[in-house]
């Protein structure tokens, strides 16, 4: 399962995602401490689906199955 904390680690090695998270953070510092958590579960838990959907998420989100002609 990924881990925000993860995430997070993985980003702090790149100069533009650092200075992405530097944005992302004076935006979120003007948020109450409830909004900022809420904003980092609804992160999470997007990364989290992405990387294991639900059981029958995946052949839907696939779209129709293509014909194979012999």
């Amino acid at each position: 399962m990924l881990h925000l904390a993860g995430l997070l680690e993985e980003l702090e090695r790149s100069e533009p995602a650092r200075a992405a998270m530097s944005i992302l953070e004076k935006s979120l510092a003007r948020r109450s401490t409830e909004e900022q958590g809420a904003f980092w579960r609804a992160i999470d838990l997007y990364y989290v689906s992405r990387k294991a959907p639900p059981e029958g998420t995946a052949a839907a989100q696939a779209g129709p199955a293509l014909a194979v002609v012999p």
